[in-house]
């Protein structure tokens, strides 16, 4: 075997172990679980003694059976940490921000409504308080609630 030949074969099995390592990446991506909450709705109360509702929908992906109604999940929120000019990165770190009672499951959305927020005081402050778009959901401490919510108002 010539020396071209040689170069052109590693060459050729170059570009195939990129396309390999392209296709694992994107299918990390596509089949990856990000439990995290896709879409935030509020009804409008036609009178004042009407109970406002907030629905929080997360994305389960293929986990919809970890998911179970009455379950209590955490909302979390990453926060990048940089210096005062913004420059240097010093990392990420994960905050909860609230927990969230599982009130349906279906297909790959579960549809939540805010069962309490973490109070600040012994957390770190946030730059936006309340569960939004985008925070992630941890199922680690779930834990069941029977209790009979009542309607609450709420902002």
């Amino acid at each position: 075997m010539t020396r071209s030949h040689t170069m052109d074969y590693f060459g050729r099995l170059l570009i195939l172990a990129g396309f390999a390592l392209l296709i694992a990446l994107f299918s990390y991506e596509v089949f990856a679980e990000d439990l995290s909450v896709i879409e935030v709705r509020r009804n409008i109360p036609l009178a004042d003694s009407d109970p406002v509702y907030k629905d929080f929908y997360i994305n389960v992906g293929g986990s919809t059976a970890s998911f179970k109604k009455n379950m209590v999940v955490t909302a979390t929120r990453k926060l990048a940490i940089k210096d005062a000019s913004g420059t240097a990165s010093f990392g990420e770190i994960v905050i909860p921000v609230g927990l969230l009672k599982i009130i349906a499951v279906q297909n790959r959305i579960a549809v939540a409504r805010e069962y309490k927020l973490i109070s600040r005081e012994d957390e770190p402050m946030l730059e936006q308080i309340g569960i939004m778009i985008g925070d992630k959901v941890d199922l680690a401490s779930s834990f069941i609630d029977n209790k009979k919510s009542s309607a609450k108002k709420t902002e």
